[in-house]
């Protein structure tokens, strides 16, 4: 017989847990995680949460560089909603225990990164997102919060068009079990395992993205991967790229190219304060311009002391491969690290399948854009999966039936994961191309036809990364122009025609 709760959350990062705790005390929570509970997007978090506490600083202030960085597609209504509960939720963390960097007053102390006009930045040092993690799990003792770990969804379950649960697969027992819930919460994080270089963990591929759109999820704006610009070059930890905080050139930190010479006041006022995508496209330029595998990255100008209790972990880290950013620069490179599009929902996170939630980078509320602002994503995490919780006091009365006699797959299906990394970082990175474009989708549209319909077992992330590697490259296609972190280099420029969300919908159950 399956299982059955009020609510279920798949993933366990900060989007997922904040709702499991505050969901709680309106019904059962069951909490399933691929991985360890740390094993998440939310645990490598360096630089912190973007919130208004300045005294120079209003919400307003914080809206604008919001709308600014997402280049004329953020959902200006989400965008109001996340600046101004924000601050009130990062309070709440505080006060549960949340050990936030304060200054000699008490008042937070407050970073400032690429694209924020003031300094907003609520950081733990440079592990806000371990710091919050804690908490949260702590928090969960307290209340009527079950977590499973090492258990993979695999796919959602639908009848008469309303999302009932999951079919997930128990990792130590190799067994596949059902779920029924009363809302499903996806909470599983990014795609960034799409790609060779990345800042996420192994667990990114995609797999809540990929369920809802088998079943017919609206999702949008996949085209919009966030790469971030400095990442430690030709070191990887689990399989991911070491990055470093946005938050150190917040504080002075210097892009300069294998010479020592800087650039970044050659592609923007703000230099090295500049967004994101300006930032990662300067730095892939350069590295052309100068037949370097990397560019450096310079804080050895800032006192000793002041690196090492700002940045402790990135200090600490980078020594430890030889490298002392006291006393020499740091070679870095673009890499895949954000996704700012994912499964369309409104501001309580509800998608356009009823009983279907998503949190967090899974999840496209629309106020990134075409480009997140720095620390915006534990803000927009944390305020949704708050809203999504409250939406819980009348989510009930789900009618399960019998359960349905699910559909196996005979056939395990291809490890694809290291061909769609090559095509991807080939062809679907940086700076792309209508050619490019075509060929990445011929590869990956070939693989597609290599899995059936049903449940797969084995290569499960397989099937979901050449969903979503599909669902990045058709909507890179649509969008003939230049916006944000979609750089064309057949349309170079934007487009008002393109002042839209690029959506994607299946027929379900493909």
């Amino acid at each position: 017989m399956p299982q059955q709760v009020d609510f279920l959350v798949v993933g366990s990062g900060i989007a997922g847990l904040t709702f499991a705790n505050k969901a709680a005390k309106y019904g059962t929570v069951l909490v399933l995680t691929k991985k360890r509970k740390a094993d998440s997007n939310t645990n490598y978090a360096q630089g912190g949460i973007a919130a208004v506490f300045g005294r120079d600083d209003k919400p307003e202030y914080h809206i604008e560089d919001t709308v600014k960085a997402g280049e004329g597609l953020c959902h200006k209504r989400a965008v109001r909603t996340m600046v101004h509960d924000g601050p009130g939720l990062v309070n709440e963390l505080h006060a549960m225990g949340c050990r936030f960097s304060v200054d000699a007053n008490g008042r937070f102390d407050l970073g400032q990164e690429g694209g924020h006009s003031r300094r907003r930045i609520v950081h733990a040092k440079d592990h806000t997102g371990q710091e919050i993690e804690r908490v949260l799990l702590e928090e969960t003792k307290k209340t009527d919060v079950t977590i499973s770990e090492n258990e993979i969804a695999l796919d959602l379950v639908i009848r008469d068009g309303e999302c009932l649960g999951v079919y997930y697969l128990d990792a130590d027992t190799r067994r596949i079990g059902l779920v029924h819930a009363n809302a499903t919460i996806l909470a599983t994080g990014g795609i960034g395992q799409i790609y060779q270089h990345t800042t996420n963990p192994a667990i990114a591929t995609g797999d809540g993205i990929a369920m809802a759109y088998r079943i017919g999820a609206k999702v949008a704006n996949m085209e919009f991967v966030q790469f971030h610009p400095t990442a430690v070059f030709n070191i990887k930890i689990d399989g991911r790229s070491f990055l470093i905080s946005e938050a150190i050139r917040g504080e002075g930190g210097v892009l300069k190219t294998k010479d020592g010479v800087p650039f970044m006041d050659n592609y923007d006022s703000a230099g090295n304060l500049a967004p994101r995508d300006v930032v990662a496209r300067a730095c892939l330029n350069e590295m052309m311009r100068t037949d370097s595998r990397y560019v450096l990255l310079d804080v050895s100008h800032l006192p000793a002391d002041f690196i090492k209790n700002r940045f402790p972990t990135i200090y600490e880290t980078c020594l430890s491969w030889g490298i002392d950013i006291t006393r020499e620069p740091i070679p870095v490179v673009p890499a895949a690290h954000y996704l700012c599009g994912g499964i369309l929902v409104n501001e309580w996170a509800e998608s356009s399948i009823p009983r279907l939630y998503a949190l967090g980078e899974c999840g496209c509320t629309g106020v990134h854009g075409a480009n997140r602002l720095a620390s915006n994503s534990l803000l927009e995490a944390l305020v949704f999966a708050a809203r999504a919780a409250d939406k819980m006091k009348k989510v009930t009365g789900a009618k399960f039936g019998k359960p349905v006699k699910i559909k196996q797959t005979a056939k395990t299906g291809p490890n694809l994961l290291f061909q769609i990394k090559e095509i991807m970082d080939r062809y679907v990175g940086l700076i792309r191309t209508d050619e490019g474009l075509q060929i990445a989708k011929a590869n990956v549209d070939r693989f597609r036809r290599l899995f059936d319909n049903g449940i797969h077992i084995i290569n499960a992330e397989s099937r979901n990364t050449v969903v979503v590697a599909q669902l990045v490259i058709d909507s890179a296609l649509e969008r003939k122009e230049s916006r944000g972190l979609h750089y064309m280099a057949d349309y170079p420029t934007k487009r008002q025609a393109y002042s839209r969300d690029t959506i994607k919908q299946s027929q379900g159950g493909t």
